[in-house]
């Protein structure tokens, strides 16, 4: 099921038909960099050629649930810290000149990669082969060990120009880290072997559905992905091996309710805006179609909400090509160019809502998709039903540009980063009593981040987020670098702030915005503990002003040529501005990012339901509201099988490919902020012990509430119950 091969420029091309993501390359590399010799944590019994052998179907699960249990008792900060034993973490390390050709290093790493290969129920690793998983594996354990160096202060850099728009300049975005993160950074074994056996079991499933999806009708073969809750004659045994569950949007894609619910309870809660002036706020289209008055009598009840995708419609190239030249100019077939005949359309839409009160639900009130003086107005009354339809898909493929790049990578996963960096350098390095709390919400990042570099957002040829998305990577870094020019730390990143900047000021209370109700609760939560903490650490404002370490976080966060993080903090002098910091951190760590990430499999899982990129914009759609449908199917949506064996070979089935990638990405963290006390033993325990308590009570409450919605057969809303939300950016 997985192939990849290595080009003469020493970087990873995708040609998996299903799986090869950033996240199952990250995995691959640092199970190569993690596991490199089984005897080390697994008992004779239990070698890697033994396991290999015995792994099959499904009890290559239980296998690797044993794999699991086995590296759960592990150590990890005993393990990674004998750097000067005789371990093969040691030897990987300290190997700056990897040698591929030297049979000590070759088997180094070889025998890791059958332990890998164990797991997903690959037969056998060919390091003759250069596309073998051994040979992709091999490439990249070389870039990380030739990168990865034991640092004791981290270096900042900036983006470099995307080869496609080379004219168009990136440095302005946010800092990124120069080069690998270090050792420190690297997974836990325990997060590895979880990471692997999700994959695995991803795997697993589409091989069980496959001949559903081949044999099915185009429509009915997105359906057929999933696998069966229950099995046996009368269908009432739960599956083993519902491995890929069908998600809410199956069976509720098509309904207006669920299209706007999204807004407000789905990936991208974070655009939806309060309309206070419609002359001012929308496009002279909706306000002459709607009539001035009554848009503006809706506002001033609080009644009127609207999306508004302005930074797509700056966007030069659209259509944008799945294999954009130059970067693909050798990538085609027999070497050549890449074919320009796979491009992605997206519009630039315009969203208004209207919410009711007495029944508690946003209502779509009109759609306008060009930015054309003459745009249509599409209403659900002034289209056929297929015709409606295909208008709420290519509003939703406009959202899921926004918000995978700009709401979730790069208002989260970047931002953090120069954060992290400025930490590292400074309270780490004090072993400063602050770093206790603020380790919790760095974990995991950076390896991250530097893996989506190299494969999901890469500058080169066949990268993931060409093929996969609308825009292509050049146009999202766009995206992002356009966020940023407007970032202020406590105006983006701290709740109130932001939700304040999008009308939902405290006067404006509407009911059902649970990211909104959740994220208050949890913010304030944070807050307190924040508080609590530096009260524990600093006796004073003076004890602030006059610590040297806490004064060199704010320089290195804050200057142009390190952190560059605008509306942080230039100097500390008292203890609430401290706090405030430490609690806009944690938000953007834990609930902000575990809003914008975790709902994707129940929002991606289903592809018609949210579509990452878009085959046809809707100028050849039939004028037929009968062939509509089909049409959507067959030529719109991304693929779910081709006949092109290069296109095959090069990305594969899309919507496959964004079901299995959705699911590795909501995989649940160890970490999250209600399982952390052993990390509060030193400092804070008191304050943490106290959060712990209102963070159970916020838990009880948002169960108590989706119980309810379970009785009313609504969805419930659970992305932000502090059970569920990791204490950092860690998938």
């Amino acid at each position: 099921p997985i192939a990849m091969r290595t080009n003469q420029r020493n970087a990873i091309k995708h040609t998996a038909p299903f799986i090869i993501t950033m996240k199952f390359q990250l995995a691959v590399l640092a199970c190569v960099a993690l596991l490199p010799q089984a005897s080390a944590f697994a008992p004779a019994a239990f070698s890697a050629s033994k396991f290999k052998s015995s792994v099959s179907g499904s009890e290559g699960v239980r296998s690797a649930n044993v794999f699991l249990n086995r590296a759960s008792s592990i150590d990890d900060e005993e393990y990674l810290g004998n750097e000067g034993g005789n371990n093969a973490w040691s030897k990987l390390i300290k190997m700056r000149d990897f040698d591929p050709d030297d049979e000590d290093d070759e088997e180094l790493v070889k025998e890791v990669l059958d332990a890998t290969a164990a797991v997903l129920e690959i037969e056998e690793v060919d390091d003759e082969d250069p596309s073998s998983l051994f040979g992709s594996a091999l490439s990249l354990v070389r870039i990380l060990v030739d990168q990865l160096k034991k640092k004791k202060s981290l270096d900042f850099a900036t983006y470099p120009n995307h080869p496609e728009f080379p004219d168009v300049d990136l440095s302005g975005a946010m800092k990124m880290l120069e080069g690998a993160p270090p050792a420190n950074q690297i997974f836990p074994l325990k997060k590895i072997i979880t990471l692997l056996l999700r994959i695995q079991t991803s795997v697993l499933g589409v091989r069980k559905v496959q001949n559903n999806i081949d044999n099915a009708t185009h429509e009915d073969s997105y359906r057929a992905c999933f696998t069966k809750e229950t099995i046996g004659r009368f269908g009432i045994i739960p599956n083993p091996a519902n491995f890929l569950p069908a998600p809410y949007s199956v069976d509720n894609w098509e309904k207006d309710s669920e299209f706007a619910r999204q807004f407000f309870c789905g990936t991208n809660p974070v655009m939806i805006e309060v309309a206070k002036d419609p002359e001012k706020q929308l496009s002279k289209n909706l306000v002459n179609y709607f009539g001035k008055d009554k848009l503006q009598a809706l506002a001033d009840k609080n009644e009127l909400l609207f999306v508004s995708y302005d930074d797509l419609a700056e966007l030069k190239v659209n259509p944008h090509q799945m294999f954009p030249l130059p970067l693909n100019d050798a990538s085609g077939p027999d070497g050549g160019p890449a074919p320009q005949t796979h491009p992605k359309y997206f519009y630039a839409p315009i969203v208004l809502f209207t919410y009711d009160y007495d029944n508690d639900e946003l209502n779509v009130l009109g759609i306008q998709l060009e930015r054309t003086g003459d745009a249509r107005v599409y209403t659900k009354n002034t289209c056929g039903e297929n015709e409606w339809l295909a208008v709420k898909c290519q509003v939703t493929a406009a959202d899921s540009n926004m918000h995978q790049w700009v709401s979730h990578l790069g208002n989260t996963h970047l931002t953090m980063e120069p954060h992290i960096i400025a930490i590292y350098n400074t309270l780490r390095q004090a072993k400063h009593p602050l770093y206790t709390f603020l380790q919790q919400n760095c974990r995991d990042t950076l390896l991250l981040n530097w893996a989506a570099r190299i494969t999901l957002a890469k500058f080169d040829e066949l990268s993931f987020g060409d093929y996969q998305s609308s825009v292509g990577v050049g146009q999202f870094m766009q995206l992002i670098g356009k966020m940023w020019s407007r970032y202020s730390f406590f105006e983006k990143s701290g709740l109130p702030n932001e939700l304040a900047s999008r009308g939902f000021t405290e006067d404006v209370q509407i009911p059902g915005y649970f990211y909104r109700e959740d994220g208050m609760k949890l913010w304030n939560a944070i807050g307190g503990f924040a508080t609590d903490f530096v009260d524990d650490v600093f006796d004073s404002d003076e004890a602030v002003a006059r610590d040297v370490v806490v004064q060199e976080w704010a320089r290195e966060t804050t200057d142009p040529d390190k952190g560059a993080v605008n509306g942080f903090p230039t100097s500390f002098e008292d203890k609430e501005t401290v706090a405030k910091v430490l609690q806009t951190i944690m938000w953007m760590a834990s609930g902000l990012h575990a809003a914008v990430n975790f709902p994707q499999y129940d929002e991606y899982g289903y592809v018609p339901h949210k579509s990452l990129h878009l085959r046809a914009d809707l100028s050849t759609m039939p004028k037929d509201d009968a062939e509509i449908r089909e049409w959507m199917f067959e030529n719109m949506f991304p693929h779910i099988r081709t006949d092109d064996e290069w296109f095959e070979e090069s990305s594969g089935p899309a919507a496959i490919k964004s079901l299995q990638t959705s699911r590795l990405l909501t995989t649940p963290s160890k970490n999250c902020l209600d399982n952390l006390s052993d990390k509060f033993e030193v400092h804070g325990t008191e304050a943490y012990s106290k959060f712990l308590k209102n963070l159970k009570v916020i838990s009880e409450e948002i169960e108590a509430r989706n119980d309810e919605a379970e009785k009313a057969n609504k969805p419930p809303y659970n992305f932000l119950n502090p059970s569920n939300v990791p204490a950092s950016i860690d998938i």
